[in-house]
């Protein structure tokens, strides 16, 4: 989900974070693989609650929910419009699949209608979502892309993967995926709309 369909924002979380007093957020926190409890939640060794409640003792005081809440959502940004406009016209010819190192704060808000300009959940433009913290494993490992594959019946070979981290995409690859890096704010649809232009023989699913 974050770099390819909405904006990270690290730098702005790392800020978020340093003003409630996680001092060593810089090093917790990573746009692709973060650190230490952070880590912990999107891997869903730890729950929500849990999070917070340790987050609160390593900094030594008590941290509102709301403020912790408020610091984990600054690190994406709305998606933009015209990128899930695209999932939906892809969704007419492809099945699509949200494969996302990510955590229960983010979640339960991307699955509101807060997530998009237009009141739409994140559910709303995939056939389905295979989330880190809820397969308790994470990318670039191997287990999630495992797991994913074996209840989505997608075939490798006939798929393609799109990912702004190059570990998980190499984690991919090895799988079979056709890939395609992207960076962090790109407008990658033409980019998508060449690949599948190139395989409209052998067209991916």
């Amino acid at each position: 989900m974050g770099g390819v369909l909405v904006d990270v924002r690290r730098e702005e979380a790392v800020r978020q974070f340093r003003a409630i007093g996680v001092r060593d957020a810089d090093r917790l926190i990573d746009s692709y693989h973060h650190n230490g409890i952070f880590l912990d939640i999107e891997s869903g060794a730890i729950d929500a609650d849990t999070f917070c409640r340790l987050l609160c003792e390593q900094v030594g005081k008590e941290i509102p929910r709301e403020a912790i809440e408020r610091a984990w959502k600054s690190i994406i940004c709305v998606p933009e419009a015209y990128k899930l406009d695209y999932l939906l016209e892809l969704r007419k010819h492809y099945r699509l699949f949200l494969l996302s190192n990510n955590n229960p704060i983010l979640m339960d808000w991307a699955r509101t209608p807060e997530f998009s300009p237009d009141g739409h959940p994140i559910t709303f433009y995939f056939d389905r979502l295979y989330i880190s913290y809820e397969m308790k494993c994470v990318k670039p490992g191997r287990a999630i892309f495992e797991a994913m594959i074996r209840d989505s019946g997608i075939c490798p070979a006939e798929s393609l993967y799109i990912e702004d981290s190059l570990h998980n995409l190499q984690t991919a690859e090895a799988f079979g995926f056709r890939t395609c890096l992207v960076k962090n704010g790109e407008d990658w649809r033409n980019k998508i709309a060449a690949i599948l232009q190139q395989h409209h023989e052998d067209p991916v699913k």
